[in-house]
């Protein structure tokens, strides 16, 4: 998972501790807030309360491309339910994707669901007990528009805080890094922007480096992709 994809361990470990004094009032739920890029599915986070190997485990073989809670997820703007019998081209069930969490009595589920500006996919997902089926429904159904506002808010939460480091990386360039990256996030070509700003493409490429570096991100593509996606684009130049 690259850098720039909600991927800084102290920040989310706040996001999780924000988010289980919100949920304390509900009773003890079973409960995953994950984010997903609906543009790289392979680009996602996952905070959880179960142990850290089904998270894992569902990442490292990249579940979410056919897990069929993502994919009715991805075509719904409210809330639902789901369980077992839920699948994605007659192959691939709830049951199979999850079973991780077999162990954990996990029959079924609700989905809370929020689509944001970004193009993410931020999802609040309720794990049901088998043998706790009535306390858990009961629960949902008594506090679902309460729910709900618990994901804007954890949502909008992780947002500022990966935002207030993304606007700090992009502070620190320089005016010729700044309008480098500004130009590229136009969609113009290196050799396009060496013409423009009368510079060596190999110039160019050696101030993307330092971008790159200086924003923590792997390659230019991601740098360019941050700067549009959060909309911390640099000013536009005057020249």
């Amino acid at each position: 998972m690259s850098k720039i994809f909600f991927s800084d361990a102290e920040k989310n470990k706040y996001i999780k501790e924000s988010l289980e004094k919100r949920l304390g009032e509900y009773n003890k739920l079973n409960y995953v807030y994950a984010v997903m890029n609906k543009k790289n599915m392979d680009e996602m986070i996952i905070i959880s309360n179960f142990p850290e190997e089904v998270a894992e485990n569902y990442l490292g073989n990249k579940y979410q491309n056919v897990d069929p809670v993502i994919i009715n997820a991805l075509n719904r703007f409210s809330p639902f339910s789901w369980d077992e019998s839920l699948k994605v081209n007659s192959i691939w069930s709830v049951g199979r994707v999850f079973e991780k969490i077999k162990s954990h009595n996990v029959i079924e589920g609700h989905a809370f669901v929020l689509h944001d500006h970004a193009n993410n996919l931020a999802m609040l997902l309720f794990y049901m007990d088998k043998f706790l089926v009535a306390d858990f429904c009961d629960n949902l159904e008594r506090n679902k528009n309460e729910l709900q506002g618990v994901l804007i808010y954890i949502h909008e939460m992780l947002l500022h805080v990966y935002r207030e480091e993304n606007e700090r990386s992009v502070t620190a360039l320089s005016p010729r890094e700044a309008e480098i990256l500004y130009w590229c996030t136009q969609g113009k070509t290196y050799a396009e922007v060496a013409d423009m700003l009368e510079l060596a493409v190999s110039t160019i490429k050696f101030h993307m480096g330092k971008i790159v570096k200086k924003m923590g991100v792997k390659n230019a593509k991601h740098a360019i992709s941050l700067a549009v996606e959060v909309n911390i684009m640099p000013t536009s130049p005057t020249k």
